[in-house]
């Protein structure tokens, strides 16, 4: 076989089955045999390959993922921005205005008991009053913010000196005496409750209880047991 072309029975021999049809050339002295239907070089190649990475398609992606962060961003920024940090803890408000006086005047005249109206120290801020009951019977309540931002209340009935043990929750079943300017006060006192100081004046009981400090339940006691009760009229 020489030349550059073939004889017609051999390019019919070259014809497969199927209608695939094989063409022969000359490169280089060597024959090169190539199928009609068969594709061309890096064609599936081509068609399989994987796409870039998105972080190489461009800056375009790159700009609108920051653009996203920074909204985020700034989102994050504004609630902080309506927080305050306070390294010594919550910061407390002002005392709620509430007059003692008045208060007690008017358990004065609606309660069977006689009520007394002490002169507290300078500095303490009188903030709560109310009457409950209490012991088969009624009590009066009025309640101050010393000085030093604790807090102290006056508890007046005609309850049982017993019952005081469970005044605002209890039992305190430790008992003791505390002298108090020539008075002695029943002390009742327990596992995670409150102190609870008593005074039986006769006609009614006076008790001291709350957070502040012992100086403060002295004080407020001196000034329960020297106070004359108030007249019903007010």
């Amino acid at each position: 076989m020489s030349g550059s072309s073939f004889s017609s029975a051999q390019r019919d021999s070259a014809r497969g089955s199927g209608g695939v049809c094989t063409s022969f050339f000359h490169v280089g002295g060597l024959v090169v045999a190539r199928a009609s239907g068969a594709p061309r070089e890096g064609g599936i190649l081509a068609a399989v390959a994987e796409p870039k990475p998105r972080i190489l398609q461009g800056n375009r992606d790159m700009f609108w993922s920051l653009a996203v962060l920074l909204v985020i961003c700034a989102a994050f920024a504004g609630i902080a921005g309506q927080c305050t940090f306070s390294p010594s803890g919550p910061e407390q408000g002002p005392v709620p205005d509430f007059d003692a006086r008045a208060s007690l005047e008017q358990d004065a005249r609606s309660l069977p008991f006689p009520i007394r109206s002490p002169e507290v120290p300078e500095g303490w801020t009188s903030n709560s009053g109310r009457v409950q009951g209490f012991a088969d019977t009624t009590s009066s309540h009025v309640g101050w913010v010393t000085g030093e931002r604790s807090y102290v209340e006056l508890v007046q009935s005609d309850a049982p000196l017993e019952a005081f043990r469970n005044l605002n929750g209890g039992p305190r079943p430790d008992r003791s005496m505390i002298p108090v300017h020539g008075q002695e006060w029943t002390v009742f006192d327990g596992d995670d409750v409150r102190p609870v100081w008593v005074l039986d004046l006769g006609d009614a009981r006076v008790a001291v209880t709350g957070s502040a400090a012992t100086s403060d339940f002295e004080s407020l006691a001196v000034a329960a047991q020297g106070a004359e009760p108030l007249t019903a009229q007010g």
